[in-house]
């Protein structure tokens, strides 16, 4: 991984000054894949786009929040010395977050996508079997909702959740449609999931 510049926003709730760090070029060489949609790829870090003010915690999206400059990749400039990297919001900052009224589109399909990232995240790899909770269950079922049914990978996030919230009829009903054949792997994964009546996240481990 090469690391670009690291931009400078400005804070719109505190105005304190945070880094945006950005990627010139990366990989997924060595990434974990999961059932959820979620990458975890140590060259190719995420870059979320909400994200926790180091200075006074409020939870802001990064984009629009004004840019102060740039500092090159491995400078050793202190102009702006006082710039913190910003946190990465937990399961309940994107419960909190989709409080908020007159949300894009877009944005609740974020907030969704992450809560429902977020809330797995102690499932991953763990071997916990802990059941979703009522909030997650709600989450999941609206995001279902957003979902468009002629898209693949649409279609192929919905049969998961399907699966996750026990609902395995539906997700079969769902797997057996016709996928493009970049998907046949992970359909094929989390066919044999559904079979098998598991509702918990799962590794994908792609064959070559």
């Amino acid at each position: 991984m090469l690391p670009g510049p690291t931009i400078i926003k400005k804070c719109s709730e505190c105005s304190g000054s945070i880094e945006e760090h950005t990627i010139a070029s990366g990989n997924t060489f060595g990434a974990t894949f999961w059932t959820d949609g979620k990458r975890d790829a140590p060259m190719l870090p995420d870059q979320p786009w909400l994200v926790i003010c180091p200075h006074c915690q409020a939870l802001i999206w990064i984009d629009e929040q004004a840019e102060l400059g740039e500092v090159e990749p491995f400078s050793d400039s202190e102009i702006y010395k006082s710039a913190k990297s910003y946190g990465v919001p937990e399961l309940q900052d994107y419960f909190s977050a989709l409080k908020i009224s007159n949300l894009s589109k877009n944005k609740e399909r974020y907030l969704r996508l992450r809560a429902w990232w977020s809330g797995n995240d102690k499932r991953r790899g763990s071997g916990i079997k802990q059941n979703l909770s009522d909030d997650e269950k709600e989450n999941l079922q609206a995001l279902d909702k957003m979902l468009d049914t002629l898209d693949d990978n649409d279609r192929l996030m919905k049969a998961e959740i399907k699966r996750e919230l026990s609902q395995f009829e539906e997700a079969e009903a769902i797997l057996r449609e016709s996928f493009d054949s970049e998907f046949s792997q992970v359909v094929s994964i989390i066919s044999e999931l559904v079979q098998r009546r598991e509702s918990f996240v799962a590794e994908i481990n792609y064959e070559n």
